[in-house]
């Protein structure tokens, strides 16, 4: 028989068997230390290995105060995560254009600025404005004289009628004066509806026709711009001089009280989400929060090159916290819980970097066992193996075991 002699002052007693094992074989006797290990004495490790079982008196299991449940299988809802990113909610955004043609005299806003309805934003001196006041004017003129002739056809008219009753004047000069009198009223009926469209045009401006007249000259073409809706202004596009064209854009007001969150969904994933469900989105700016929404719409068109559709979560922004472009876990629900072998994550606890939980063998034994774990959701995980249905994991008390169980090692090793 051959041997071999190894001194190594750092290796436990232990570990030098198990090196013996799997090196020596059949025919090596092995010395550590002066003394003599020989292959077939040595222990072969369980499927748990030793020291991987807890074993408690009465007195310690009282004191643990542990609790176990049952593994069984049970309904998990799985959860897609995606990143999101923040955009203002399309239905509260309202652009601010000029009216008409003019040059800008006040800018009374900033970027940023949070503004209500109604609030005068800028005004400028509306060219348009002015052309449609000096039009209006002339039709105002205009229409007193025809009124009146109106009223000396309608006179005429009258005359005529009475006289042919008393036969001093022809019918035929009667039937004259009345076509007269329809030709002056068809002409005041033309331009009353001109000096209507006209005042359209001025109430579409801001301005009330029933009150031009009482305008000064110097004011009469400036128009203000108010702010359609309540909201923040975000883009601007306007300075004081700046000469407007007609219906050009200058500035965009959002309601912010609630946003959109655009999530980007992988293609194979779109069948397991549906609009209505309820979404969970994290930020890094609020650790430990979560912000729930609702999903409103799934894109019905992918990007080519990432192969994802758009996914929008419609969220309440109270107080405005969630600002725009920030980025977002997001954790969208399928459509149908799986009916999977799950335990409650309190059992879980890290041993040697692993998952690992306690498994109660007898009433004051516990074993550790490794498992892999699948989707996590409510506070359950899904066990995909490591676990048999029907044994019981230690739920509440795990901490203490594994404590307990790496004193015991380091005992052991130190020995």
């Amino acid at each position: 028989m051959r041997e071999i002699t190894i001194r190594v002052p750092d290796f436990t007693l232990r570990n030098m068997a198990l090196f013996a094992l799997l090196l020596g074989g059949a025919g090596f006797i092995w010395y550590y230390e002066g003394r003599t290990v020989e292959p077939e004495h040595v222990h072969e490790e369980s499927e748990s290995g030793p020291g991987e079982t807890v074993v408690l008196t009465a007195e310690a299991l009282r004191n643990a105060d542990i609790k176990t449940l049952e593994v069984e299988r049970r309904p998990l809802k799985e959860w897609l995560e995606a990143t999101g990113v923040v955009e203002a909610d399309l239905n509260q955004v309202a652009r601010v254009r000029s009216l008409g043609r003019g040059i800008v005299r006040r800018v009374l806003v900033r970027p940023g600025d949070r503004v209500e309805a109604g609030r005068v934003l800028f005004e400028y001196d509306n060219i348009e404005l002015g052309e449609l006041l000096g039009e209006y004017k002339a039709f105002l003129s205009q229409r007193g004289k025809l009124e009146a002739r109106v009223r000396l056809t309608e006179q005429a008219v009258e005359r005529a009628r009475s006289l042919v009753a008393a036969q001093a004047l022809a019918q035929k000069e009667l039937e004259l004066r009345i076509a007269e009198q329809r030709e002056a009223q068809a002409e005041l009926e033309a331009h009353a509806e001109n000096l209507n469209a006209v005042a359209g045009k001025l109430r579409r401006f801001g301005m009330s026709p029933d009150r031009l007249l009482s305008r000064s000259p110097e004011t009469s073409n400036i128009s203000s711009v108010r702010a359609p809706q309540s909201g923040v202004i975000l883009e601007f596009q306007i300075a004081p001089g700046e000469v407007l064209a007609a219906d050009q854009e200058v500035m965009t007001i959002a309601n912010l009280e609630r946003v959109w969150v655009i999530a980007s969904v992988y293609e194979r994933d779109l069948g397991r989400v549906k609009t209505g469900q309820t979404a969970e989105i994290s930020f890094v700016s609020f650790p430990g929060r979560t912000f729930s929404g609702r999903i409103s719409q799934v894109a019905q068109r992918l990007d080519p090159e990432t192969r994802t559709a758009k996914v929008r979560v419609e969220v309440e922004n109270h107080g405005q916290q969630l600002k725009l472009e920030m980025f977002g876990a997001v954790r969208l629900p399928t459509q149908d819980p799986r009916i999977v072998p799950a335990i409650p994550e309190t059992a879980l606890q890290q041993v040697d970097g692993k998952d690992a939980v306690f498994v109660q063998t007898k009433p004051q034994e516990f074993q550790r066992r490794e498992v892999e774990l699948g989707h996590k959701t409510d506070g359950w995980v899904e066990v995909t193996s490591g676990l048999n249905r029907g044994e019981r994991v230690v739920t509440q008390g795990s901490f203490y075991l594994k404590s307990t169980l790496l004193k015991e090692t380091l005992q052991e090793d130190h020995h």
